[in-house]
């Protein structure tokens, strides 16, 4: 039991990357408080003056996402000089509220549209921002400048302390961490298949099933895209290990159809929870314990007259033991140092221009909801309307269509509803305790940023539960605070809604649409360069690279299409989740083909080669011709493509020996091209069909 619970909390946070990041930031505003609290004390300055570090220190652990590390460190200690410069121009303006308000407005503006410059500027942009609202918030002098500097420097530095130091995210235990976490999750999807196979009627298990297998291939990206940054392995080393990890994945989704047609069939029964129960034990003992175990279970299926099903068993065990093999591999990626010098990547063009540019359209809707906001936030409450603004510009944070910002605003309102309730039951158990006000905030933060990338609802809860101690410590807390608190809240989520809406909208199923394209023009440069490299070179190197770009895309996809399939009615989602269906369905054809290929390539002869090219070719064609950039018709490029596959099993069927790599690429093949052809009716189906825009 214990040891379930803890593949689930392993799975659920690959790498402990949220685990991590939450103590990370915790031990950071620790340590600003440790330093700053005596200082301010003997400095005779404000203890509130603290936060100011606190926040500096937050951003700069979460916001900071540059490619290299020496990026990283580069913008971590550029932190302070936004937040300054905010600083002091809040505070320089604040005897004009009007200019106040507008300058207010020209901030967020600003931080919002440099963006597009790099990400840099992203964390850059956050903390002006977060400089000139804690102005407002703390309303300090300028005499206490120097106080709020040195309280931005040392959070900047906390950070830096913390993230580069302390607790470094160095590659090696990165891979380390995400190697335990893929098995956990296998370790969990063979779970969440026993669930099925004792609820075989049960759409919400099937569904979590469905759940996991996208989690897997998530941290398998994540992990493939760390061994780029592994500089104790050559290429060739790096190359090996992503291929480990791709093995892994496939191994484990390779395993789900054979579960599933155990599960499915009509004579299972009991036995079905039975044998995945007996394999599950030894899962993560040597191939062969698992080969033996699975000989026995299938012995004893077979004397109860179940001999299809033990055939399934003896499959699974088979699987299950490859998996083994792989993930064992995988924990043995050591290889001799040989760093190589990385080639430079020219940047793309960027051929958006005026309106065309994301980063421009939301910094004029998210200045519009501010400006709202302060309008609407002022009728509640002359004071504190800021809180309505800082909610406005936060639900446009990392969200890049409508439906995501409904969802946000959402999330935001409701985790501030259920947190201003907490928060006056704990400020009235805390208040006047500081030890106890400082610990609560100390939780607070760690519970909050241990929930960033997992529940934005949960986030704020604890925000605004954090938000009670600290209204404590300022001496300023009182049931109506919070509650002015709630509704600015929402006035700042309504005009947030409101922006999003009616300002330059970017609709849901219009990104999302856009994201189906740029996935089916990478599996289109896939196809097509696959086809070339075959037809040039006779070999298959090249893959892992297009593989990495298709599952981008397809987490792209994914992530877009989350506010019309978690929030929707089930009648109104369906054809959605049909199209996510059948994308992450090609996805998993696709690297099962690439794994094929890469051993059928140098078995075969020239001829058999140039038809493999000529196959994947055609394919291609038929994949783009579902784009904007269609150069044939679907149904010619399929012909082509079913004449060559029918020239392709006349040889394999020719062959002598029995299945080989050949027949296994013709399989994949198959797959793929009826795939390919499912997925043109069901986006054809997506197009005409005309429904409310999301």
């Amino acid at each position: 039991m214990w040891s379930e619970w803890w593949n689930r909390f392993i799975a659920s946070d690959p790498a402990l990357r949220r685990l991590r990041t939450a103590t990370r930031v915790t031990f950071a505003v620790a340590l600003v408080l440790a330093v700053m609290l005596p200082v301010l004390s003997w400095w005779g300055q404000p203890m509130p003056l603290a936060l100011i570090g606190a926040v500096v220190a937050i951003n700069s652990s979460l916001g900071i996402n540059d490619p290299t590390r020496r990026q990283q460190q580069i913008t971590n200690l550029l932190m302070p000089l936004p937040t300054t410069f905010a600083l002091l121009l809040s505070i320089l303006t604040a005897s004009w509220p009007l200019l106040h308000s507008v300058l207010f407005l020209a901030v967020i503006f600003t931080a919002t549209y440099i963006r597009r410059f790099g990400p840099r500027y992203f964390p850059l942009g956050m903390v002006a921002f977060m400089g000139y609202f804690f102005a407002m918030f703390l309303r300090p002098q300028l005499p206490q400048l120097p106080a709020l500097i040195a309280a931005v420097v040392t959070g900047a530095l906390a950070a830096f302390v913390m993230r580069f130091l302390v607790l470094r995210d160095d590659p090696e235990g990165v891979l380390e961490r995400g190697r335990r976490t893929l098995l956990a999750q296998v370790h969990g999807l063979l779970h969440a298949v026993r669930d099925v196979a004792e609820h075989p009627d049960s759409v919400q298990r099937r569904r979590e099933l469905h759940n996991r297998s996208i989690r897997l291939n998530e941290t398998s990206l994540m992990l493939e895209n760390t061994v780029g940054q592994l500089d104790t392995l050559d290429e060739a080393g790096r190359e090996l290990l992503r291929q480990r990890i791709l093995d892994v994945e496939l191994a484990a989704e390779n395993l789900l159809t054979p579960l599933m047609r155990v599960v499915d069939h009509p004579s299972g029964g009991g036995t079905v929870p039975q044998a995945i129960g007996a394999l599950l034990a030894v899962l993560r003992t040597e191939p062969q314990e698992i080969r033996d175990a699975t000989r026995l279970v299938a012995e004893q299926i077979e004397q109860q007259d179940s001999v299809q099903i033990a055939m399934a068993v003896r499959r699974l065990g088979a699987g299950l033991a490859d998996l083994a093999d792989a993930t064992g591999e995988l924990g043995d990626h050591q290889a001799a140092p040989l760093p190589q010098p990385r080639a430079e990547v020219a940047p793309e063009a960027d051929t958006e221009t005026g309106l065309q540019r994301p980063e421009l359209r939301m910094a004029i809707q998210v200045t519009c909801a501010a400006a709202l906001a302060i309008m609407l936030g002022q009728l509640v409450s002359p004071n504190r309307w800021y809180w309505a603004v800082i909610t406005a510009f936060v639900v446009f944070i990392s969200t890049k269509s409508r439906g995501e910002l409904l969802v946000r605003a959402w999330q935001r309102t409701a985790g501030t509803m259920f947190g201003v309730v907490a928060g006056i039951l704990v400020a009235a158990q805390i208040s006047g305790n500081t030890v106890a006000e400082i610990a609560t905030t100390l939780v607070c933060v760690f519970l909050a940023f241990y929930f960033v990338g997992y529940s934005y609802a949960a986030m704020t809860f604890f925000i605004t539960t954090l938000l009670g101690a600290l209204y404590g410590m300022l001496g300023t807390f009182d049931v109506s605070v919070l509650e002015t608190r709630l509704w600015e809240t929402a006035i700042g989520a309504a005009a947030g809604v409101l922006a999003a809406v009616f300002v330059l909208p970017t609709r849901t199923r219009l990104l999302m649409r856009t994201n189906i394209q740029d996935f089916l023009l990478s599996l289109r440069d896939f196809l097509r360069g696959t086809g070339t490299e075959i037809s040039d070179h006779g070999a298959v190197t090249g893959a892992q690279e297009s593989m990495r770009e298709l599952d981008d895309g397809l987490q792209q996809v994914i992530n877009s299409a989350k506010p019309l399939t978690n929030y929707r009615l089930r009648s109104r989602r369906s054809q959605v989740q049909r199209s996510v269906a059948m994308l992450s369905g090609t996805a998993y054809y696709v690297r099962n083909l690439a794994v094929a290929l890469s051993a059928t390539v140098d078995m075969v002869d020239d001829d058999t080669r140039n038809r493999l090219a000529e196959l994947l070719w055609a394919l291609a064609d038929a994949v783009e011709s579902m784009t904007d950039e269609a150069q044939v018709s679907f149904d010619a490029a399929m012909a082509s493509a079913h004449r060559t596959a029918d020239a392709l099993h006349d040889i394999a069927e020719s062959l002598p020996d029995g299945p080989t790599s050949l027949h296994r690429s013709i399989r994949w093949l198959d797959r793929t091209t009826q795939i390919v052809e499912d997925l043109a009716r069901e986006l054809g189906a997506a197009r005409a069909e005309t429904q409310p825009t999301g």
